[in-house]
């Protein structure tokens, strides 16, 4: 007997990213599927300052190129019978393989967290094109695979039919042990000045208007005295609001309490995060973000509704805690309700570690398998 046809999957991406590496490792173990990989660029440092190459971490890649390249294009169009996963559409040939795939009725497939609700900054040429793109893809022959609730929810909005909307989210590792973290609290503790029976706090992303640091850091400035004399919340990231909210900081006379950090490797991250009492995702507007790293190494979370991941993950009171992005009166309530009740504060932090485990990387992989045409 002939054995069954592997499933071949073509995910297509600008460039690698340590998020969906995570992804790819799980297809390794899977005798009925292999995944071809492919990207714009083989490494750039530039967005998130990554120091090591990640492009061949688990699987040899193949490098298409920024520039037009045909002989990509006629390798997605003469192969029809595997299948074709394209991460956004960044490029000329990315753009390119959407719009064949359209004239030609071939089945593909998107995926995409969640764009930008505002067209500030855009040009008229951009904000039509930008249009003209999702009404493309509305009548495209392909399943949009959206990162979160909130991304669905949006082509929910754009007339997307429900049947061709699929939850893909970002994944994180959830197979790692969090008592190697745990050993070295007090060496975070030292390391960032924590105050003596104080609590380590966290945050971290692009330093950016939207993803909202300086409500967090106006939240800090209202929290009752005492208790804002035991904390030091650190800030991890850079970007265009750095000199800004360094300002906000040392107007609110807070240099004490809060410390901004450039961008770490994301095992000092992971090891700042574990270590933290309570991990912020205080976004007035973020595709997903890190709530599911903070949940995944068993941390107590407190997102806004605005994050995509927060709103994807977080039951509220269950296994973390959720404000509307400008209310930081109530952001005020759940950081002082969790840091008066240590009891809480674990329950909230297990909750969401078995939420996170409940979205093992692997479920990636089933959910691809099951939903990609």
């Amino acid at each position: 007997m002939n054995a069954p046809r592997k499933i071949v999957i073509n995910l297509i991406q600008d460039i690698a990213t340590p998020h969906n590496n995570v992804l790819i490792k799980q297809f390794l173990g899977r005798d009925n599927v292999e995944i071809k990989l492919w990207y714009a660029v083989s490494k750039n440092e530039g967005l998130y300052q990554w120091s090591q190459d990640i492009t061949h971490e688990h699987l040899s890649a193949i490098i298409y190129g920024q520039k037009l390249n045909l002989s990509f294009l006629y390798y997605c169009l003469t192969h029809s019978q595997e299948r074709f996963v394209i991460v956004g559409w960044m490029n000329i040939n990315t753009c390119l393989l959407h719009l064949l795939f359209f004239f030609l009725r071939r089945s593909f497939n998107h995926w995409t967290d969640l764009p930008s609700p505002t067209e500030e900054g855009r040009t008229l040429k951009q904000k039509i094109l930008r249009r003209v793109a999702y009404l493309f893809l509305r009548y495209s022959y392909c399943k949009i695979f959206g990162v979160g609730k909130m991304t669905l929810n949006c082509f929910r909005i754009w007339g997307f039919p429900e049947h061709r909307l699929v939850n893909l989210p970002i994944f994180v590792n959830v197979d790692e042990d969090l008592t190697l973290y745990r050993s070295r609290r007090f060496e975070l503790h030292q390391q960032f000045n924590v105050p003596e029976h104080g609590f380590l706090l966290s945050a971290g992303s692009r330093l950016i208007y939207e993803k909202g640091f300086d409500l967090l850091i106006e939240a800090t400035k209202k929290l009752a005295h005492e208790l804002r004399r035991k904390i030091k919340l650190v800030i991890v990231g850079s970007g265009e609001e750095l000199p800004a909210l360094k300002q906000q900081v040392k107007s609110l006379q807070l240099d004490t309490q809060v410390q901004f950090h450039n961008w770490m490797n994301i095992l000092d991250f992971k090891l700042l995060i574990a270590n933290s009492d309570i991990f912020f995702h205080p976004a007035r507007f973020d595709s997903y973000g890190g709530t599911t790293l903070a949940m995944a190494l068993e941390v107590a979370v407190i997102g806004s509704t605005g994050a995509g991941a927060a709103v994807d993950r977080i039951e509220h009171g269950i296994n973390g805690f959720l404000y509307e992005p400008n209310d930081t009166k109530t952001l005020v309530e759940h950081i002082e309700k969790l840091l008066n009740d240590e009891y809480l504060r674990k329950r909230i932090a297990s909750a969401g570690r078995i939420t996170a485990l409940n979205w093992h990387p692997a479920r990636g992989v089933d959910i691809l398998l099951e939903h990609s045409i």
